[in-house]
């Protein structure tokens, strides 16, 4: 960005500078970078409350020739009591189930960074958090995500990780074959439900769930300082028995 500005600057300034630069630029050169992290505002409202509102591009929604119509619900859990104190917390999900946006509002404080490492996720990061909401059988979200299993989630090199996965398995010729349904099956706008999703996984090869099982244990060993909540198999990562 800092060098397109320059050069912005130089057309205005010194046209012959700026030509013999252009010049010796490519194309790729020129190219505007992508952003891809996501928004977002908050802070503090009357009431001594805390509101965050985080969220991302649906790209479903930048085809003007495509209707989109959600296919799935928000998941949304209030838990402020009648005294005003508590949590409320709200998951909007786009039609292939990424997180498009998460939004805060209670009394008790949050981490941003917290809530900022959810948007982009599938919510199948969320170790079942929609249907066993759905089912009643946890009430409240904001704890559920508080609790030790998903310390992962919010370390500063998962983003990272998530992204070397998914990179490292596309070429797979199972992943590739899943891949070209979905892109098949999406095209029409209605993106791909939770129920077909299943049935996706299970084309999906026992060496390629072994491979993500394997790099994830790798993650959490090489960032056990940092999570030690998370129970390592094997005798080689009895740190204290060495």
């Amino acid at each position: 960005m800092g060098s397109r500005l320059a050069r912005s600057v130089f057309d205005i300034y010194d046209p012959a500078v700026s030509a013999a630069s252009q010049e010796q630029s490519s194309l790729t050169d020129e190219e505007l970078p992508s952003f891809f992290l996501p928004q977002g505002y908050g802070g503090k409202v009357p009431g001594n409350y805390c509101f965050y509102d985080i969220y991302t591009t649906n790209l479903l929604k930048l085809n003007p020739g495509v209707e989109v119509k959600k296919n799935r619900s928000d998941l949304l859990c209030d838990n402020i009591k009648e005294n005003g104190k508590g949590t409320l917390i709200k998951f909007t999900f786009n039609n292939i189930g990424l997180i498009d946006s998460v939004t805060y509002y209670g009394t008790e404080q949050v981490i941003v960074q917290s809530l900022w490492s959810f948007v982009g996720l599938h919510e199948n990061y969320l170790n079942s958090l929609t249907s066993r909401f759905e089912g009643g059988v946890i009430p409240n979200a904001v704890e559920f995500l508080s609790e030790n299993w998903a310390m992962a989630l919010y370390h500063e090199w998962f983003g990272d990780f998530c992204l070397r996965m998914r990179q490292g398995i596309q070429g797979m010729a199972d992943m590739q074959e899943i891949l070209k349904k979905v892109f098949d099956e999406s095209q029409n706008g209605e993106g791909i439900t939770r129920d077909r999703l299943k049935q996706l996984r299970k084309m999906m090869d026992p060496e390629t769930a072994k491979l993500i099982e394997d790099e994830t244990l790798e993650f959490i060993k090489v960032n056990l300082n940092h999570l030690p909540m998370y129970f390592i198999p094997g005798d080689e990562f009895d740190y204290g028995a060495k």
